[in-house]
C-alpha cells in the first residue's frame, strides 16, 4: 500500500470514494449501472497476470530503490491474497507467488530490519502475514505485532511517524485480533487530528491544505475495521474525499487546484467505498479505465507506463476489497518456528 506522489512529495514517504452523500441527497443521486462481474474478473486477472511477471526469482517485488525489498514485497502479497477472494480458479498459482514472497521476506535479516524501521513498517509486514495466512508473530525469529503494540505515542496518542503508520498500526492490531485491545486515545487521536474539510493529513496536522486522500481512505478503513463506521468521523471523512472526485469518477491526491486524478487515489478511495458500504460502482469503472494494454495500471494519464506500485495498490480495490486482507484459504506456506521478541521503542 504504497502512497505515489509528484517529485516534490516522494520526500515524505518510503514507501491505502466515490461522492459521499448527505442524508437528504441520496434519493436524488441517479443510480450508476455496475460493471458487469466478467468485466471486473477480467481487469483483475489481467492485473494479477501482470504482477506475477513482476516478481523476481527470490520471491521479491522491487521497491523505489530499483531493488527487491520487505516494502514493496509486504505490498504485492496483500495484493495476491486480497485477488484470491474474487479469483479462486487461480487460487494455485497465487499460492504458489505467495510462498516465494513469504520465502523472500523470511530471508536472512530481511524481516529483522524491516520492522525495526518503525511501527508502520512492522504493521504492514504484519498485515503481509495475515493475508499470505501465516502467524503474524512468527517469521525468521521475528514478532513484528510486538512492535506494533508499543510503538503508540502516549502524548499523541499515535502509532509510529504519523497518520498513516497510525491507520496502518490500528489496522494490524484488528487484523490479529486485538483490537480488544486498542486504547481509546488511538481513536482519539484521529479526532483531534482530522481537519475541518474532514480529512487526514499523512503527517497528522490539520491545515486543511496538507490533507490528502489516500491517508484519508485509509484511516476510514482503519476506522470501520475497528468498529466505528457509523462515526462522524468516518462521514466526514468521506464528504471529504468526495471533494477529491473527478468528472471521469477517478479521484485525486488532494482537493487542491491542479491536483490530477491517479490510479492510487482511486484505488484507495475505492477502499474506503467497500469498506463503509456506499456505491463504488463508478469508482471501479474509473479505476479500470487506468488499466493499459499490459494488463499493469499506469499512474495517471500523463504518467502512462506500466507502474508496479500502481498496480498493487489497484488489485485489492479491483478485487472488492477493503483493509485488512483476510487470507482466501490457509495458506499451505509452513510458518517458521521460534520467536525472537523484537522491540523498538517509541520515542
Amino acid at each position: 500500500m504504497h502512497r505515489q506522489f509528484r517529485p516534490r512529495a516522494l520526500a515524505l514517504l518510503v514507501l491505502l470514494t466515490i461522492l459521499a452523500l448527505l442524508p437528504g441527497a441520496v434519493s436524488a443521486a441517479p443510480a450508476t449501472p455496475a460493471a458487469s462481474p466478467a468485466t471486473e474478473n477480467a481487469a483483475l486477472t489481467r492485473a494479477v497476470d501482470w504482477l506475477l511477471t513482476q516478481q523476481g526469482d527470490d520471491g521479491g517485488f522491487v521497491g523505489l530503490s530499483g531493488k527487491a525489498d520487505a516494502s514493496t514485497t509486504s505490498d504485492g502479497l496483500i495484493a495476491l491474497a486480497a485477488a484470491k477472494h474474487a479469483l479462486p480458479g487461480d487460487a494455485a498459482k497465487i499460492d504458489a507467488a505467495i510462498a516465494k514472497g513469504v520465502k523472500f521476506l523470511g530471508t536472512g535479516d530481511t524481516a529483522l530490519v524491516f520492522t525495526q524501521t518503525g511501527p508502520g513498517q512492522a504493521a504492514k509486514f504484519t498485515l503481509a502475514l495475515i493475508a499470505a495466512g501465516q502467524n503474524p508473530r512468527d517469521l525468521a525469529r521475528v514478532d513484528p505485532l510486538v512492535i506494533v503494540e508499543h510503538g503508540q505515542h502516549k502524548e499523541s496518542g499515535i502509532y509510529g511517524t504519523g497518520l498513516f503508520d497510525h491507520a496502518l498500526c490500528l489496522l494490524a492490531l484488528t487484523a490479529a485480533g486485538d483490537g480488544d485491545k486498542i486504547p481509546a486515545s488511538a481513536i482519539d487521536a484521529l479526532a483531534s487530528t482530522q481537519a475541518e474539510n474532514g480529512g487526514w493529513a499523512y503527517d497528522g496536522g490539520t491545515d486543511p491544505s496538507k490533507v490528502d486522500g489516500n491517508t484519508t481512505a485509509l484511516v476510514i478503513q482503519a476506522l470501520v475495521a475497528t468498529g466505528h463506521k457509523d462515526s462522524d468521523l468516518v462521514r466526514k471523512g468521506m464528504k471529504y474525499l468526495a471533494s477529491t472526485k473527478a468528472k471521469s469518477g477517478a479521484y485525486a491526491f488532494n482537493d487542491q487546484s491542479g491536483s490530477a486524478p491517479d490510479a492510487n487515489s482511486t484505488a484507495f478511495a475505492l477502499q474506503a467505498l467497500i469498506a463503509t458500504g456506499a456505491n463504488s460502482s463508478d469508482a471501479l469503472k474509473a479505476l479500470s479505465a487506468f488499466q493499459n494494454d499490459s494488463g499493469a495500471l499506469r499512474y495517471n494519464d500523463e504518467q502512462k507506463d506500466d507502474n508496479l506500485l500502481s498496480t498493487i495498490q489497484a488489485i485489492p480495490a479491483l478485487a472488492g476489497q477493503a483493509f485488512p486482507i483476510t487470507p482466501a484459504r490457509t495458506s499451505a506456506v509452513t510458518p517458521l518456528s521460534g520467536v525472537a521478541v523484537v522491540l523498538r521503542p517509541a520515542a
